[in-house]
């Protein structure tokens, strides 16, 4: 038997998982698992049931030991005066291997080595799937225990954290502690480790988001500030002027190593085998679909890390995604560069600066590049390094004949030997053995395709009863060669639910997919969808690189394209998209009330069946984004492309405040104009000069001024055109921002004042005084200060009546620069303080940076220069973080 506790509650006799009863009856087994071999008195099971006992307990508990016997046998025995106990063998209760694996772990450490640790402690967690009986409601001894094995797991992830960033690996582990601080926002040697992770890897200025995070929940939940090694943490990182040398150095991105690897050696000898010391080394896996390209680079790449142990980076080109566009070069350069340490600010726009910029970040840098699914030679060139001390593997379909130097390796397919090894690693030797000549059949029906081929073993391996002959038949019966009747026997072996789902996959937009987003795709609850994509996870028609996150192969994707259009009626695959792309709608809706709360967006009502994700806090929302950008951005030009122009550019706004958080320029850019087309291919006036504002603001950004004017004297037509008044505002308020930019003052002050005055015609107190502040600094920048700082408490007495801390704070930082020029000084410094309170409140880190060098400014104006360079060493710090050349203008102050 497989007795499964570290998650829901599960026990699997040969593979099948067994009727445990009701909650009060799972209760009692899971406190006999607990103290599995132990006798458990009937006082300590009545505890762990109940809160409040019935009369007589006893009666119960026999009613339920008595339903368990029924599924456990004489597993579960009576021991007369001391209460029950329940037998399990060596290697069946999860528990056991973690606590294993768990000391495992502590035994390497104490050994000092800790590439060992991380391993165990890495599988140990690996061993976990779920919160621990999370459906039982429990008694208070239950909880206990719970609460006891779940303090197990924190300790088991804060060790394996250590392990990890002894090692260098901190993308390993950012990911886990985010979630990990999220769960359990009071313990803080998380909040500690994901401070370290973040700054050991270039990312200072989110440590310092997430200590500002840690300190919120705990001056909220317990009312006190941090304790010391969070505080001394901090400072440690403020003090920090120059980045972490493992900022460039120790950026270790490559898929996991594959377990089931089998054969391909002279290959790998090729692929490792040392080049020329004069140029960059390059290597291209050329071969079909499916033949084991990815794999083979993976396992080339684990092989090469020790001799290029500075930098590795990966990334997936799509290059023959049918659902995807070709990875552009410019999008994948400003990946790499963001994990080599250049802040968003400081990424150049052209692909030729971003590339020259690449190759001076490897140069002299032992750095793997492994570049796969590359569509061709235009794709990869501006990917390759400069630097003979790199080297660069590359998988594709094609043959790059234009890439100078190439060292080409054609994989074919299997040869009848690798492909019984295979089969024999998956399904076991006995297997292969007992009929070889029935195994060869196997091999032969698969193509001898390694992906036919693990699919095909893997099925037979869950199915202990089969023969070899057994999967001939079904092999034979699926009618064909190759993947497509591989493919058709694991799906048509599905019960019908889970076929449904998984051709439904075929439609969803991105790399890949949730729970919550498959059953919004599916009109199933998240419960549900979770519960069919770990049984095809098991089934092994998907893939988990991510714990929740699950994608398909290229073929299998393919394959569930070609299921879903023969299976499902164009009006039931209308319905399913539409499911999913409202999903991601409301909950970018929901976002956007934690990122921008002042944002006032109108969306279309979403299916009944569709349940949005809400946030918590703006640290959930912005961390969701991230994790969730990809697939925001291709459900974008999903609902361009299938007649939802409305989701298209309701999304594409809603996503423009995190696009300009993370300074993802290029996603902005892409998904406004997909969005803006949508919306003039639907005749919707409104929409198009909508995406004209927010599209020329992402045009202003990256400085293409003249661009963004066209943009918003576009949309000013419209508005003029259909009467709208309250949308001619803020195209006025930022066409006058682009003209002053530009330098046109006078153009610039025309289009506040008509926006003040529309804002006043409309009660709009909120934009009323975002434009005050506007003319404001239009003054102040002419001198005109007494003017200048008339506008500004004008709009000062309008942010009392609306709350917006951000503007507000901006508004502070303005009015105390406008003192400075009046020569106030004490009155400048009261302001700024103001404004940097409420920045740090908020969590800006640009606006801090700001305020922190008004602040230096205003205090060295009142003879306190020590103050002052405080406030410019953390002003500096920031600014360095952000990218920001302002920088190197405050650190001349010091």
């Amino acid at each position: 038997m497989e007795f499964l506790l570290l998650g829901s509650l599960a026990v699997r006799r040969e593979g099948a998982l067994l009727e445990l009863g009701g909650p009060r009856q799972r209760a009692v087994l899971t406190m006999l698992l607990l103290h599995a071999g132990e006798a458990v008195s009937v006082a300590q099971l009545t505890d762990a049931v109940w809160d409040s006992p019935p009369v007589s307990p006893e009666s119960n508990l026999r009613t339920y030991v008595a339903g368990l016997r029924k599924v456990l046998g004489d597993r579960l025995i009576t021991r007369p005066g001391h209460g029950y106990q329940l037998l399990v063998e060596p290697g069946e209760l999860d528990l056991d291997a973690f606590d294993e694996l768990v000391r495992a772990g502590e035994e390497a450490l104490a050994d000092n080595d800790t590439e060992a640790a991380a391993e165990a402690f890495a599988q140990a967690l690996a061993k976990w799937h779920g919160i621990p009986t999370g459906e039982l409601s429990g008694g208070p001894l239950l909880r206990a225990e719970l609460t006891r094995i779940q303090e197990r797991r924190l300790t088991a992830i804060e060790r394996y954290a250590k392990a990890a960033l002894e090692l260098g690996r901190f993308d390993d582990v950012i990911d886990r502690l985010r979630r990990e601080s999220a769960l359990h926002p009071l313990r803080e040697e998380l909040w500690a480790l994901l401070m370290l992770a973040l700054d050991r890897s270039g990312r200072r200025g989110e440590a310092l988001e997430a200590y500002a995070t840690a300190r919120k929940h705990v001056v909220a939940q317990v009312g006190v500030e941090p304790g010391a090694r969070l505080r001394q943490l901090q400072q440690v990182i403020l003090e920090s002027r120059v980045p972490s040398p493992a900022a460039l150095n120790a950026h270790r991105q490559l898929p996991m190593d594959i377990a089931e690897f089998t054969g391909r050696e002279s290959e790998l000898r090729r692929l490792c085998e040392p080049g020329p010391h004069s140029t960059v080394v390059i290597s291209a896996i050329e071969g079909m679909a499916g033949v084991g390209k990815t794999k083979l680079a993976v396992r080339a790449a684990h092989r090469l890390v020790e001799h290029y142990p500075d930098v590795q980076l990966w990334a997936d080109l799509h290059g023959f995604d049918p659902d995807e566009l070709p990875a552009d070069p410019a999008a994948v350069l400003e990946s790499f560069l963001r994990l080599l340490g250049v802040p968003g600010g400081q990424i150049p726009g052209p692909l030729e600066e971003r590339a020259a910029l690449y190759r001076d970040r490897l140069a002299g840098k032992r750095a793997l590049v492994l570049l796969d699914n590359a569509a061709g030679e235009d794709q990869v060139l501006p990917l390759l390094p400069g630097s003979a001390t790199c080297v660069v593997l590359i998988t594709s379909r094609r043959t790059l004949l234009r890439l100078d130097g190439v060292k080409s390796v054609l994989l074919d397919v299997f040869t009848s030997g690798e492909a019984l090894a295979l089969l024999s690693r998956i399904a076991g030797e006995d297997r292969v053995q007992a009929d070889r000549e029935a195994a060869v059949r196997v091999a032969e029906l698969c193509g001898h395709l390694p992906i036919a081929v693990a699919l095909a073993a893997k099925r037979l391996a869950r199915r202990p009863q089969w023969t070899m002959l057994d999967l001939v038949a079904q092999l034979e019966r699926g009618g064909g060669l190759g993947t497509r009747g591989v493919f058709d026997l694991s799906y048509q072996a599905l019960p019908e639910n889970q076929r449904r789902l998984f051709r439904l996959l075929g439609l969803h937009p991105g790399e890949d997919v949730t729970a919550e987003s498959a059953a919004a795709l599916a009109g199933l609850t998240a419960h549900e969808a979770a519960d069919l994509l770990e049984t095809l996870l098991d089934e092994h028609l998907l893939q988990q690189h991510t714990p929740g996150r699950y994608s398909l192969h290229d073929l299998l994707r393919a394959y569930a394209v070609e299921q879903v259009t023969a299976a499902e009626p164009p009006p039931a695959r209308a319905m399913a998209r539409r499911r999913v792309l409202d999903w991601y709608v409301h909950t970018s809706w929901h976002n956007v009330q934690q990122l921008n709360p002042q944002r006032k967006l109108e969306i279309p009502p979403a299916d009944p069946a569709v349940h949005p994700r809400t946030f918590a806090d703006r640290d959930a929302a912005l961390l969701w984004c991230d994790t969730e950008r990809a697939n925001l951005v291709a459900a974008v030009r999903d609902a361009a492309e299938h007649g939802l122009p409305e989701h298209s550019w309701t999304l594409a706004q809603c996503l423009w405040d995190f696009f300009n958080l993370r300074k993802h320029w290029a996603d902005w850019l892409d998904t406004h104009e997909v969005a803006l087309a949508a919306a003039r291919s639907a005749g919707d006036r409104s929409a198009e000069g909508r995406m004209l504002i927010t599209l020329g603001i992402g045009l202003r950004e990256v400085r293409r001024h003249d661009e963004s004017i066209e943009c918003y004297q576009q949309a000013l037509t419209i508005f003029r055109a259909t009467g709208d008044k309250a949308r001619q505002e803020p195209t006025l308020n930022n066409l006058g921002i682009a003209y002053m930019v530009k330098g046109r003052v006078d153009e610039a002050l025309s289009c506040y004042e008509q926006a003040a005055e529309i804002a006043r015609e409309l009660g709009n107190l909120h934009t009323e005084a975002v434009t005050l502040n506007n003319i404001g600094l239009l003054h102040a920048d002419a001198g005109r200060f007494d003017v200048a700082l008339s506008r500004y408490l004008r709009a000062l007495e309008i942010r009392r009546e609306v709350k917006d801390p951000y503007s507000e704070a901006i508004l502070l930082n303005n009015i105390g620069e406008v003192y400075r020029g009046l020569l106030d000084h004490h009155q400048a410094v009261s302001y700024v303080e103001r404004a940097l309170e409420t920045f740090r409140a908020i969590g800006d880190l640009y606006g801090q940076a700001e305020s922190l060098d008004n602040l230096g400014l205003a205090l060295d104006g009142i003879g306190d220069r020590r103050g002052a360079e405080k406030c410019w060493l953390e002003s500096v710090t920031l600014f360095e973080e952000l990218g920001e050349p302002r920088a190197d203008e405050v650190r001349a102050r010091l």
